[in-house]
């Protein structure tokens, strides 16, 4: 399922609430899909990859635990569910917003 997903599977997302577990050691979070962003530009060249790479911001929630990094499930907020999921975590936006920010990349 992970290399069938586009940026425009996660664009109606934005604004919504998921939530991102494993299962060793038990993590539970919810994160807020914030930003989608395509990348063309890191397209590995002389491929003839269908899909064209693509970023998602996340923020999590102020006073939740937070991470570095982890491969989990991702329950998203219409139900559908992600398995072998890869975040880590990312710096804040410009602004010093004190929640935790993480990206998923897809290429």
């Amino acid at each position: 399922m992970l290399g069938t997903i586009t940026a425009s599977d996660f664009q109606p997302l934005q604004g919504q609430v998921c939530v991102f577990e494993t299962m060793a050691p038990t993590l539970s979070v919810r994160l807020t899909v914030e930003q989608v962003t395509s990348r063309p530009d890191c397209q590995v060249p002389g491929t003839d990859a269908a899909r064209e790479p693509f970023g998602v911001l996340l923020s999590g929630q102020q006073d939740e635990f937070d991470f570095t990094s982890a491969t989990g499930v991702l329950r998203l907020g219409d139900g559908a569910t992600m398995e072998g999921v890869y975040i880590n975590r990312v710096l804040p936006p410009i602004g010093g917003d004190p929640r935790p920010w993480y990206q998923l990349v897809f290429n």
